[in-house]
């Protein structure tokens, strides 16, 4: 129960970034660069020829664009 309470506290604690004078959540900014990025990755690994040899190639991708993302928010956005 006290769990429960203490989460309810803390769902104002995210950083949100003023934008043009909006406000945008942190995450959403992270994902929208992970996925650039995964973009990228994906613009090389077509180049190079990589993607036979990437098997099972979902489970590739969603690791990798989970590891751009959570990159991204550390490198930006993680409390120091």
């Amino acid at each position: 129960m006290m769990a429960m309470l203490l989460m309810l506290t803390m769902t104002g604690c995210d950083p949100q970034l003023n934008i043009a004078g909006a406000y945008f959540p942190a995450w959403l900014l992270s994902m929208i660069g992970g996925l650039l990025a995964f973009w990228v990755i994906h613009l090389v690994f077509l180049r190079t020829g990589i993607i036979p040899f990437l098997i099972p190639i979902p489970l590739v991708y969603a690791a990798l664009l989970t590891s751009l993302i959570c990159g991204i928010w550390l490198l930006f956005f993680a409390a120091r």
